[in-house]
């Protein structure tokens, strides 16, 4: 069995702004690359964010952030990914 690989990303933003989260990578084999947006830091216990969408297969992500705070972006490559994260706060 292959590892996967897990990077966390921090990003504030305040409340009533948009976060536009978009994630695209390099196919090689059958490698893939996914992300979760979620409120704590810890990516193991973490449940994803109650607001947003996801959409394009679960490469892109758009939300209203409820309250200003701290939101994580979690990206899992399996079993590695050359991988763009964009993130945008509007």
């Amino acid at each position: 069995m292959t590892a996967s690989r897990t990077t966390g990303y921090v990003i504030r933003a305040r409340k009533g702004r948009t976060l536009v989260v978009r994630l695209s990578w390099r196919r090689e084999a059958d490698n893939w690359a996914s992300f979760k947006v979620i409120e704590s830091p810890d990516y193991y216990t973490a449940e994803p964010v109650k607001f947003g969408k996801e959409s394009d297969n679960g490469k892109r992500w758009v939300g209203r952030i409820p309250k200003s705070g701290n939101y994580y972006i979690d990206v899992v490559a399996h079993p590695s990914a050359h991988y763009t994260l964009r993130i945008t706060v509007k």
